[in-house]
């Protein structure tokens, strides 16, 4: 079931300007060197190329292995297309001495190099830092790690499933006694987001002083960041040893289907019982000392009062009294809900997979203006005579 608020709510319809990010986006005439593979390093790429930048991947002999991943239409991976959008290709054997003479001209005039290789790989390749600081001073160099450049850990293999053990995702999300992992890769995408915003940082620092900078980015580093607001409230105080309290589940069971319902002050919590008539359970409510319990009797009560009805029955009996409530949906709806139409989402571009993609535009707006997906994967080395020419001509003005 889909709540059609714009059917409710008339909102405003007209077309909103929407411009490719190659042309107007902030990032337009930056350049990246893509060096990754998986989903961090990649998908910071295709955000860089969301908002305008030029992004050049450098693939492997044979392309690189993460082509292969996942879901697949027509022999594409669907991931690896999401995560590889909107760039070109060349393909560059770094262990032969001309090809990575060719990534040393492409270093040279790039702004940006991005990689995702454990630690010393780019030395052992003839690629650390003091090469590529002599080769462009004003190069930002984002290497994402599992664990970081030094420590008991640098070395070991990382990915989202092992970073979810470490941080203590998987211990937080039991299901019984079992811990469990998130059903999608939430470490790797968020790693993707702050690496981008790492590498807008180091550019606007370029700005200010002229040279470039090594930025390290261990995923150890950024789930613990981004989790801890919430997660570790109970460890936020230095000394506080509370145990974990497994959050309330606001889903409530309709006649058809569920609905979330969170009120999370006193007066939101009094319109709900208001909008199902049963105002006189708040004062039963205030009787019980115990805010667990007090949640628990809330919710017992929410339950059997909205099994009553189909969820669409009662989005019409909340929405008067501004309960924060919403349909638990499934991807489909979500895809075809109004809302996401009319904030123009979800846009479809060609792809060589022999049908369209559907891919999401970066979500902000720049002075009202919407900037369109990053173009379709490419085949690999399918830029490679095109970048090879522009490397024999005069290279970007700075």
């Amino acid at each position: 079931m889909t709540h059609n608020t714009s059917m409710d709510h008339p909102t405003n319809l007209k077309t909103p300007k929407i411009e490719d990010p190659r042309h107007s986006g902030p990032l337009a005439g930056i350049r990246v060197v893509d060096l990754s593979s998986y989903m961090t390093g990649p998908l910071t790429a295709t955000t860089l190329a969301d908002l305008g930048a030029d992004v050049i991947k450098v693939e492997p002999p044979g392309g690189d292995g993460f082509r292969g991943f996942g879901h697949k239409v027509n022999g594409w991976s669907a991931l690896w297309s999401v995560c590889n959008r909107g760039r070109r290709s060349i393909v560059l054997d770094l262990k032969q001495p001309a090809d990575l003479g060719t990534l040393k001209q492409l270093v040279s005039d790039a702004d940006v190099l991005v990689e995702n290789w454990r630690p010393h790989v780019a030395a052992s390749l003839g690629l650390g830092h003091d090469v590529l600081d002599a080769l462009n001073p004003k190069l930002v160099h984002l290497s994402i790690t599992g664990f970081g450049e030094s420590g008991p850990m640098s070395h070991a293999p990382a990915y989202d499933s092992l970073i979810q053990g470490y941080t203590g995702i998987a211990d937080l999300q039991r299901i019984g006694e079992a811990p469990t992992l998130a059903a999608y890769w939430v470490v790797d995408k968020v790693v993707a987001a702050y690496g981008a915003q790492a590498v807008l940082a180091a550019l606007v620092q370029r700005g200010r002083t002229g040279k470039g900078s090594h930025v390290s980015l261990p995923m150890l580093d950024v789930a613990a960041y981004f989790n801890f607001s919430d997660m570790a409230q109970h460890r936020t105080f230095v000394g506080d040893t509370t145990p974990w309290k497994t959050p309330f589940n606001p889903v409530v069971r309709t006649a058809d289907g569920h609905l979330i319902v969170t009120p999370v002050n006193g007066g939101q919590l009094s319109r709900t019982l208001k909008a199902v008539g049963r105002s006189e359970l708040k004062e039963q409510m205030i009787a019980i000392k115990n805010h667990g319990e007090m949640i628990d009797f809330f919710y017992r009560n929410l339950n059997d009062i909205l099994s009553t009805q189909p969820t669409a029955h009662w989005l019409k009996v909340f929405e008067p009294h501004d309960v924060p409530v919403a349909p638990v949906m499934s991807l489909d709806q979500h895809l075809a809900d109004p809302q996401v139409a009319h904030n123009h989402i979800y846009h479809e571009i060609p792809s060589p997979a022999g049908m369209d993609m559907r891919v999401p535009r970066y979500p902000a707006r720049f002075n009202g203006t919407m900037l369109t997906p990053a173009s379709a994967p490419p085949l690999a080395d399918a830029d490679a005579q095109a970048i090879r020419a522009e490397l024999s001509t005069t290279t970007r003005p700075a």
